[in-house]
């Protein structure tokens, strides 16, 4: 194990707050979304507290991630819905795990499915609402209700998905979804979901849906303008300060000239065991980390360490936190904290934080 590295602290109790927290607020099952590696919370570790805890229900986007859950032998019983569509090659794989439900995300695609044996109760029907990206066309429900009829299919679901939409387009694209959720028979569909973390936000309570879609609320990632009050950080991202150097008369700092950095005269940099070879990218760099509850401006990300403008305060082994406020990242970096956090590899440890409440 490295000398002062870097973790990512889960709050379990924070996880499980956001999600019990959505359910009980809007009286629906909550399909939390742990793609990308949970949203960079470490996909083992958030579906190992979730299946703890009772949820048997996730939504990730690659046949990859569901097979990752599922090589953990203490997981078992569940469901698994995979956005993306998997490729004929890839349908003996499904023979090996009964949990997986496959999204038909073109017609053809629910056709090949059923031929190759593919239970309906396994398959969840995609609907395009000009989201431009994947899904059954509009004009095909026709099609698709004589499809069902004719082979006396139930599906183990029906979804699509709320684009950046102004509020009333919103609620129209809701009532267009309901309507063909009626046309096709509502008891043909296990599960039917459309809002997604945002949609959950404002269309919430909308009725017609079995389940809310959540993925950044989830880990409580919030931004201005999308604020709800009762979700909770869920990570932490902090370590040690790894060392502690004077540079005054050093004309470097790693592999730059002080005066490119503008940090000519500076005495003191402290360091610390993450860089962009970790995921922790240099877009980080003079954006600001607290060390012993003061702020202090990252001066440089390399591959494997970032050094942080330091005082005679600061000595190695104090606490650092990177991003301790989340509403600030998108303007200091130009990136969403949810970008950052799915960009940090697994050469960052991730960790499991009991009994802790985060702040928002």
């Amino acid at each position: 194990m490295a000398v002062n590295p870097i973790k990512l602290e889960v709050s379990r109790e924070n996880l499980i707050n956001n999600v019990e927290y959505m359910k009980r607020k809007y009286n629906k099952k909550i399909l939390p979304v742990i793609k990308a590696n949970a949203y960079g919370h470490g996909l083992e570790l958030v579906s190992q507290i979730f299946y703890e805890e009772g949820y048997r229900e996730f939504a990730v986007a690659r046949l990859s991630e569901a097979g990752e859950i599922l090589r953990n032998r203490k997981i078992s019983g569940c469901r698994i819905l995979v956005f993306e569509t998997i490729g004929r090659e890839y349908f003996s794989e499904l023979g090996k795990y009964s949990d997986i439900d496959v999204t038909a995300n073109t017609f053809t695609e629910l056709e090949e499915l059923i031929e190759q044996g593919i239970p309906s109760e396994r398959i969840q029907v995609k609907i395009d609402f000009g989201f431009g990206r994947n899904g059954l066309k509009l004009s095909e429900m026709e099609r698709l209700k004589e499809y069902m009829d004719g082979k006396g299919l139930k599906f183990g679901g029906i979804y699509s998905h709320l684009y950046a939409v102004e509020y009333q387009e919103g609620k129209e694209l809701l009532e267009k979804f309901h309507n063909i959720l009626k046309f096709l028979g509502e008891e043909n569909f296990r599960m039917v979901h459309m809002q997604n973390s945002i949609g959950t936000l404002f269309y919430g309570d909308v009725p017609g849906m079995t389940h809310l879609r959540t993925g950044a609320y989830t880990y409580g990632l919030q931004e201005d303008g999308f604020f709800h009050e009762g979700l909770k950080q869920v990570f932490s991202l902090k370590g040690e300060i790894a060392g502690v150097r004077d540079i005054e008369t050093s004309r470097y700092l790693a592999y730059n000239l002080k005066s490119e950095l503008g940090i000519e005269g500076w005495k003191n940099v402290a360091k610390i065991k993450i860089g962009y070879g970790d995921g922790f990218v240099k877009s980080n760099e003079n954006s600001f980390c607290l060390i012993k509850g003061k702020p202090y401006k990252i001066l440089l990300v390399t591959m494997d360490n970032t050094f942080i403008q330091a005082d005679e305060d600061i000595r190695e082994g104090d606490e650092v936190e990177l991003y301790p406020d989340i509403s600030l990242v998108r303007g200091d970096t130009g990136m969403p904290i949810f970008e950052l956090l799915t960009l940090l590899n697994r050469r960052i440890e991730r960790v499991i934080k009991e009994n802790q409440v985060s702040q928002i």
